[in-house]
């Protein structure tokens, strides 16, 4: 018997090691159903590019900018520009929330799109913008060379990597055009990546927030 639970905590140990370096695509909007009817009225309001209504659901405060300037509405306007349908906000809102979204803090009152905007990482590489990123999608090729025609030298599945630096080019941060170079925490794997296919928690990412049981859009903002 002692020897069975035994194997089960090491089973259930080298479990969350594992998880600790994956982050699986979640989306909990359901768990909250005046939660999802909010969200369905802001995605039909992102499909239409309606900025009189995309206001409508803005809290007085909403953070648009990390220093604390130009936040509230009307700093949401003049970053925005939600009045051009070509604002390159609707692309922005339209992609965190398509990638689904997790309850954070306070249990069905703070809520932030993507998903891959928040993570529990047990390590002090990932503390920080920039250090490390998530991988997005199945089966994503790691290129020997930032170019989709280069060798693969592995693939990996919504597992969160370092981001490193290349030992051929020796580019700083692995930053090159649309590519990222990273490295899986076993180091098995190391090579470039498409930025389309990674989210950085420092990625743009939309807070929603429940007050007097009404959601409303606490943030949409993007680096520290």
């Amino acid at each position: 018997m002692k020897y069975t639970l035994a194997l089960a905590l090491l089973l259930n140990t080298l479990c969350s090691i594992a998880q600790d370096y994956r982050n699986p695509p979640r989306n909990e909007v359901k768990k909250d159903s005046s939660l999802r009817v909010f969200t369905d009225t802001l995605k039909a309001v992102v499909a239409r590019k309606d900025a009189g209504a995309l206001v409508k659901l803005l809290s007085p405060a909403v953070k648009v900018a990390s220093n604390g300037a130009a936040n509230g509405v009307k700093g949401f306007k003049e970053i925005y520009a939600p009045q051009f349908p070509a604002s390159q906000l609707w692309k922005n809102l339209q992609e965190v929330m398509t990638l689904g979204g997790v309850f954070t803090g306070k249990p069905n009152q703070e809520f932030i799109y993507p998903y891959a905007a928040f993570r529990d990482v047990k390590n002090k590489v990932c503390d920080g913008c920039g250090r490390c990123v998530t991988i997005i999608g199945p089966d994503v090729h790691v290129r020997k060379k930032a170019d989709r025609t280069a060798a693969s030298v592995g693939q990996l599945s919504y597992d969160v990597v370092k981001i490193a630096t290349d030992p051929a080019s020796k580019t700083k941060g692995g930053n090159e055009d649309n590519w990222v170079y990273i490295q899986s925490f076993d180091g098995k794997i190391s090579g470039w990546v498409r930025n389309d296919l990674t989210w950085d928690i420092c990625d743009y990412r939309l807070l929603l927030e429940k007050q007097k049981g009404k959601w409303q859009i606490k943030a949409f903002i993007a680096g520290e």
